[in-house]
């Protein structure tokens, strides 16, 4: 299996790696590719962050992030919007790799990864073993749901 950053080719499927993220525990929403789709194109620039796990030339994991200006404090906040794996062992050493790039830039003050309720208990405890010890309660609404 190789582990490498995400280039322009592979974004159709991290669209459709996305959509099926989002399928597992659907929401009442629409899924819009061409926003999944602009939004990995963005991901792919300097500031942010979008590896791809790939095996026997298919993606088979993807993990995209993106970096901004803290709302609430100084420095930037690097939030993930997608971390998604279709093979078993494909998507820990691209967390591996994401926890690495935000710890080497210094002014990331703050890294934010939302975990489905149904996620996978050691996944919560390599996080918390990594470095992101902060747990949050976090409730959405959904128009129709």
């Amino acid at each position: 299996m190789i582990f490498r950053k995400a280039n322009v080719n592979d974004i159709g499927a991290i669209v459709d790696i996305a959509i099926e993220s989002v399928s597992r525990n659907p929401l009442p929403v629409r899924i819009d590719r061409e926003a999944m789709a602009d939004t990995a194109r963005e991901c792919l620039g300097p500031a942010h962050f979008a590896w791809v796990a790939e095996d026997k030339g298919k993606v088979v994991a993807a993990i995209g992030a993106c970096v901004q200006q803290g709302f609430w404090f100084e420095r930037l906040q690097c939030s993930v919007l997608l971390y998604y794996s279709r093979v078993p062992g494909a998507g820990l050493p691209l967390l591996r790799e994401f926890v690495r790039w935000v710890k080497s830039r210094p002014a990331i003050k703050m890294a934010i990864i939302e975990l489905e309720p149904e996620v996978d208990p050691r996944l919560v405890r390599f996080f918390k073993r990594v470095g992101f010890s902060r747990e949050s309660l976090n409730l959405t609404y959904v128009r129709g749901a």
